[in-house]
């Protein structure tokens, strides 16, 4: 995870909990995911793939919060 991604959910705290979120958040949130993961996957309004997506970011973020 790269420090920009980590700027960007520091500014977006909300992404990563339990709300409907934006397209380009959405956007944005799958680009991180791809990343950090090596997966191409693709934003999709299934409610259960972008719960896994945001719950595999989770884990990285606050891994990386926790090596700060």
């Amino acid at each position: 995870m790269t420090q920009e991604h980590i700027d960007w959910l520091d500014q977006h705290p909300h992404i990563l909990k339990n709300v409907s979120i934006k397209k380009d958040e959405l956007v944005k949130l799958f680009e991180i995911y791809n990343a950090v993961t090596g997966e191409r996957a693709r934003p999709t309004s299934c409610g259960r793939c972008v719960d896994r997506t945001k719950k595999t970011i989770k884990h990285y973020y606050d891994q990386a919060r926790s090596n700060d």
